[in-house]
């Protein structure tokens, strides 16, 4: 067995072990009381190596007899050390201690703390693999990573020489045992919630032609952040009916008991989830009592529109993706690119074409390559790029500037889809004000010379999804202490103004429905009211400059503004609407800048609100896209890489499920 001295120091923690005195061979108890004092030397120096291990020490017996005994240097404890009994017995003792002691310093390491401090550490290989299994869902690595031979060489070069490889059927279990853990505490989270839960949902192709449905729900939590977690990824190995889709989407929210927690459903506009959601309505209403909200994603109507105004423009963009193409068709002819860039004075940079059925990306092509349209167009008319069939140049000055018009036209519409795509801030309350972006956007260029077409044809889908605006985005909007009924007047008349659609009955139905769901958690969640006289409105408004909507751009205006202008219909009783009218009639806050929480507001005044800040949870809950359902597919297409197209949907479900989970942890789902 190795001594203590073989072992590297300087990687180990020696802890101190109780000190326990062995029954002497006199008679009497080592714990009995007398004086103890350490004596390292002898009347006869004692001569045997093993006294290098042990210190001597002298005891008083009760007799007054003072006595010889050995106590260990490693771990303390007192053995008799009469000169007539040899030292067999300290020499055992010292090859035991010394083995036991050796495999303690091998197992206990340093380890350093972010705050530079050191604590022991101890290998567990079951740790090892947990953390292994959580490592190869986050980094989208094969199942059998574990047992490869150059892994294994370097854990055990840099990290741990005890480190042994983990198969694939190994590291298959812990992940079926990380992913039943992991669901089995959001269950339980779920359980005990006092929140509710919005639903989205999509389907998606993979690349082993096979078709998967995410289940993904948004939630507020007792801290009042904002939460997104992935609770399913089914395979769907039939059509795409409506009773397929309600079907599987049940059958998520159900192994996790979500049946009477779910406020909202949003799904694209496919005419199977209208049928879906028909299905699911009476399943899925038992939290709000009868009002389940259905949303149609924000940011699929965007891509409709969007799409229609690009099949006027087509050929312009065609030529430009033709002429990418051509470019990076041939290694000698980008390395000629390069050079002519050089050349030129200008830093070479690689175009890639884009996606055509997502305009986003063609969009993201058109902002690298316009900075180079110039030169991109010399290179192509001296090479002998693509032509028109009357043998001119696909690139040209008439192209270039209708191409670079609709990419400033597209602009406003990426900053949408990026502001009402993120998961982390609430976006119903804040559409309303990409609506009058865009329907601004449509003013101003309906009589452009060169989109006049485009435009009118984008404007036409716009009036189709969103000229009667959804109940969600107004009750979200009012519900921003910015905004309120006044803030909600003023924006309907500015978009009613821009459209043509006069939006002041639409106004009446908002207040109205306010007031209706309101009296419902007034019913639901009363006890929850403490006995408190309401907040006292003030006599008056203050003007506040929050953009166009406080600025009075408006030609007309929607009469209202207050709870005092609801009909007496509006509430079951006055006691109803004292809190909501107390809101309502007190002043908006005034801040513009976009870091506003209007969570951490709510939070705040949940005491003066207790009853409305529920709502207000709810409601700003519900995400306007079903984005977060497709950045699931997003990272799913890394786990069903080319390379992994054999594996089996329960797996794939796992290790997309942990990968959400563990990048929930560090509030990152939104940037992987």
């Amino acid at each position: 067995p190795p001594s203590v001295e073989e072992v590297p120091v300087h990687t180990a923690v020696v802890e101190e072990v109780p000190v326990q005195e062995a029954t002497a061979s006199e008679g009497f108890s080592g714990t009995a009381s007398g004086s103890v004092s350490t004596h390292t030397g002898s009347k006869r120096s004692r001569t045997s190596g093993v006294w290098q291990s042990f210190d001597e020490i002298k005891e008083t017996c009760p007799d007054g007899r003072e006595v010889s005994k050995a106590r260990c240097r490693i771990c303390r404890q007192i053995l008799s050390a009469r000169s007539s009994g040899g030292t067999g017995h300290l020499k055992r003792h010292a090859e035991s201690c010394a083995k036991k002691q050796g495999i303690q310093l091998r197992q206990q390491q340093l380890m350093l703390n972010p705050d530079g401090t050191v604590r022991s550490w101890e290998y567990d290989p079951m740790v090892a693999r947990e953390s292994l299994v959580r490592l190869i869902a986050r980094q989208d690595l094969p199942l059998n990573f574990g047992e490869s031979p150059a892994f294994e060489h370097y854990i055990q070069q840099s990290h741990n020489p005890r480190f042994k490889a983990v198969s694939r059927q190994t590291s298959t279990r812990d992940l079926e045992n990380v992913y039943h853990k992991e669901a089995t505490a959001l269950k339980e989270l779920f359980s005990t919630c006092t929140f509710s839960v919005c639903v989205t949902s999509d389907i998606w192709s993979s690349r082993a032609r096979e078709d998967y449905l995410s289940v993904v729900v948004h939630f507020v939590d007792d801290d009042w952040q904002l939460q997104k977690r992935v609770l399913g990824l089914r395979l769907i190995d039939v059509s795409h009916t409506g009773e397929n889709i309600a079907e599987r989407i049940r059958e998520v929210i159900n192994e996790f008991n979500l049946a009477d927690k779910i406020f909202a459903v949003t799904l694209d506009n496919a005419s199977a989830n209208s049928r879906a959601i028909e299905i699911l309505q009476p399943l899925f209403c038992v939290y709000a009592q009868s009002f389940l909200l259905h949303q149609r994603c924000a940011c699929h109507i965007i891509n409709l529109i969007v799409k229609t105004g690009m099949k006027r423009v087509g050929d312009h963009i065609d030529a430009v993706r033709q002429a990418i193409a051509w470019l990076t068709a041939s290694n000698p002819r980008i390395a000629a690119w390069k050079r002519f860039c050089i050349a030129a004075g200008v830093e070479a940079r690689k175009f890639a074409t884009d996606a055509e059925h997502r305009w986003n990306a063609t969009y993201l092509m058109l902002k690298v390559v316009l900075p180079y349209s110039s030169l991109l167009s010399d290179f192509v008319q001296s090479r002998g790029g693509p032509r028109n069939s009357d043998g001119s140049s696909v690139l040209n000055e008439h192209v270039w500037a209708i191409v670079q018009k609709f990419y400033q036209f597209l602009e406003t519409f990426y900053d949408s889809t990026l502001t009402l795509s993120h998961v982390y801030y609430p976006t119903a309350n804040i559409i309303l004000h990409n609506l009058l972006e865009i329907a601004t956007l449509f003013k101003e260029y309906e009589n452009d010379d060169v989109l006049t077409e485009p435009v009118f044809h984008m404007k036409q889908k716009y009036l189709k999804y969103w000229k009667n605006i959804p109940m969600l985005y107004a009750l979200a909007f009012v519900l921003d202490p910015r905004c309120k009924l006044r803030g909600l007047s003023a924006i309907l008349s500015l978009v009613g103004d821009t459209i043509g659609v006069d939006y002041s009955s639409f106004y009446t139905e908002v207040r109205r429905k306010l007031y209706e769901v309101f009296g419902r958690y007034e019913v639901k969640f009363q006890e929850v009211r403490q006995r408190r006289p309401p907040p006292i409105p003030t006599t008056g408004k203050k003007k506040i400059q929050w953009g166009r909507i406080w600025g009075g751009s408006s030609s007309s205006s929607i009469q209202g503004g207050g709870s005092s202008s609801a009909t007496s219909g509006d509430a079951s009783s006055h006691v109803v609407a004292e809190e909501l009218s107390g809101y309502l009639d007190s002043d908006a806050i005034h801040h513009e800048a976009q870091d506003f929480n209007v969570l951490g507001w709510w939070n705040d005044h949940k005491i003066t609100y207790p009853v409305l800040s529920k709502l207000a949870r709810d409601v700003l809950t519900v995400p306007v896209s079903t984005v977060s359902s497709e950045s699931a597919f997003s990272l799913c297409g890394r786990i069903i890489e080319d390379r992994r197209t054999t594996l089996r949907s329960d797996h794939v479900e796992m290790l997309l499920s942990v990968k959400d989970w563990e990048l929930a942890r560090q509030h990152a789902q939104y940037t992987a």
